[in-house]
């Protein structure tokens, strides 16, 4: 019996996304990496650093747009909320080095009352994932955490504020990439 390979060309979308956000947010030394084997359930991409030859495993999860109440406009600001719904074995059993959490944030142009649905990332180390949850969450229905990342873009802040709140403006965007592109480097 030959191996099993996942098929390319149902590529999840989200990343699909990821991996262009990432072609835009590394340097040109560190390659995105797609894994065909079947075997790494736990791995989406790869990063490695074609140079010195070091790598990270990456784990996407991505959530849908969400529409914000204006009760949370009021109470949070600007932006929008992600949602994942993550059973804790997906975190804390996971082999990825990172999880790259993709959250599609309604965003409006105050002069023009134009809206976009703009992709922002939260790239969070899976041992740090882990420290937050044991600090942070209560494990729900099903063994499983439900995660809500509110993610303001004009002031570039995010937080997740299910169960007791804390920040994650140091995992977001360009911050949670400065960390990987240091550590391939």
């Amino acid at each position: 019996m030959g191996r099993a390979y996942k098929n390319f060309w149902s590529l999840n979308t989200d990343e699909a996304v990821v991996t262009g956000i990432l072609r835009d947010s590394t340097p040109k030394n560190i390659e995105v990496l797609m894994p065909i084997n079947a075997q790494m359930k736990d791995t989406d991409l790869i990063l490695m650093n074609v140079d010195n030859k070091k790598a990270l495993k990456i784990q996407v999860k991505g959530s849908r747009a969400y529409e914000p109440r204006k009760s949370e406009i009021v109470k949070y600001g600007d932006g929008s909320t992600g949602w994942f719904y993550l059973k804790k074995d997906t975190i804390y059993k996971n082999t990825a080095d990172y999880f790259i959490f993709l959250i599609y944030v309604i965003e409006e142009n105050k002069k023009t009352g134009r809206r976009i649905i703009s992709p922002h990332t939260l790239t969070i180390p899976t041992k740090e994932l882990i420290q937050l949850c044991n600090k942070n969450k209560k494990i729900g229905k099903g063994d499983k955490y439900n995660f809500f990342f509110w993610i303001n873009p004009i002031k570039k802040i995010s937080f997740e504020f299910k169960d007791e709140s804390y920040d994650t403006t140091m995992f977001l965007n360009k911050n949670g990439f400065d960390r990987f592109n240091q550590e391939l480097q």
